[in-house]
């Protein structure tokens, strides 16, 4: 029988510390979370860009950003973390020729694209500065539309969300920059401090 949450606080303060602490962060990316799809959905609105469910999912992958850990999740076989877009499309292929499972491949390359995505609709100047922008924006739309191709091969829901991003990608891009300079302006940083500065603005 598992203890009240009140006992387990009294009986152990430092447990009980960490479990506040976990509680407090699950609350605070919760208000990041709603932030995130009330704030999409207004900017896209604003651009007539009716499509709900691309934009509940662009939202969500702010909300995964605001980690900084997220950004470069996957490592390669020497345990080398992927932190370049070709270092990532070399392990996705790798995978494909190697006989690899393709969910692995799919989480890869969906990484890719919603790493694109958020690198250029956020920080486009970052980006540019080394003169990578229509690079990622070619990469970004063939990841996403890669994903909706393994989708249906491994026959789960949600193909059409991809297959969407991709064949739209640049207007994505263009409408997640309109919604920085709306709601952000010049104060996110660059990509490591992003959730640091989000939670300063909004918590």
């Amino acid at each position: 029988m598992s203890l009240p949450l009140t006992l387990v606080l009294v009986a152990s303060p430092g447990i009980g510390d960490i479990i506040l602490n976990v509680v407090r962060r699950r609350e605070n990316l919760e208000r990041v979370r709603k932030f995130f799809h009330w704030a999409a959905r207004r900017s896209f609105w604003d651009l007539d860009i009716r499509e709900s469910r691309v934009t509940d999912y662009i939202a969500d992958v702010l909300t995964n950003f605001v980690r900084t850990e997220n950004l470069y999740p996957f490592r390669n076989q020497r345990g080398e973390r992927l932190e370049t877009i070709a270092e990532m499309l070399l392990e996705a292929n790798l995978i494909t020729l190697s006989g690899g499972t393709l969910q692995r491949e799919r989480e890869i390359r969906k990484h890719i694209g919603d790493y694109v995505l958020f690198m250029a609709g956020i920080f486009p100047e970052y980006i540019k500065r080394r003169s990578l922008f229509d690079y990622y924006l070619e990469e970004g739309a063939k990841a996403y539309w890669s994903v909706s191709e393994l989708d249906r091969a491994l026959l789960r829901p949600g193909a059409m969300l991809f297959q969407e991003l991709a064949s739209r990608f640049e207007l994505y891009v263009g409408a997640l920059n309109y919604m920085r300079k709306a709601f952000f302006r010049d104060t996110l940083g660059d990509p490591y401090s992003f959730g640091s500065s989000v939670r300063k603005l909004i918590l």
